[in-house]
């Protein structure tokens, strides 16, 4: 299957109609992330715990003295990329939350400015209202896409022509 060009998927993307998530919506996706990274951090923790208890219990094992070094480390090695893998799991969510900021005043500004040039942009700032909240960093990027593909065209008068 061909891949679209990006130029196609910029412009099937900004065919899509805004849509603000209400608040109960961003909590819940933000209480699904803090969850998650809970879980994250207690597999790592317990992944860490039962490798060094079972590095320590080979010298004890009835693994023959030949191997018993070998194993331990390929262990470790395991045990170590395995929680490497998974803090940075948790480090890619932990960053998932910044979406989920309020944005600063000077931000919201543009943010109205270009809605305003977007046709469901008023209907978009008023469940903003009715939800009583504003703005959140993830949303920045939708809304730039959609008043992009909104682009006011130059009137004739502004092409460079002065002529009368």
């Amino acid at each position: 299957m061909a891949a679209l060009p990006l130029q196609e998927l910029r412009r099937q993307q900004s065919l899509i109609a805004l849509v603000p998530k209400t608040a109960g919506q961003l909590n819940t996706e933000r209480e699904r992330i803090v969850a998650r990274l809970g879980v994250l951090l207690h597999a790592t923790i317990a992944l860490a715990l039962a490798g060094a208890v079972l590095i320590a219990y080979l010298p004890f094992s009835s693994v023959p003295n030949e191997y018993r070094f070998g194993v331990q480390e390929v262990l470790a090695v395991g045990v170590f990329a395995t929680c490497l893998f998974l803090l940075h799991e948790r480090a890619e969510l932990a960053l998932g939350l910044y979406n989920f900021e309020p944005v600063e005043q000077t931000t919201q500004g543009e943010l109205r400015a270009l809605l305003h040039r977007v046709p469901e942009g008023v209907s978009y700032q008023e469940k903003l209202a009715a939800d009583n909240r504003t703005f959140v960093t993830g949303e920045i990027d939708d809304i730039r896409r959609r008043a992009e593909a909104f682009a006011p065209t130059p009137l004739p008068s502004e092409d460079g022509n002065t002529e009368t």
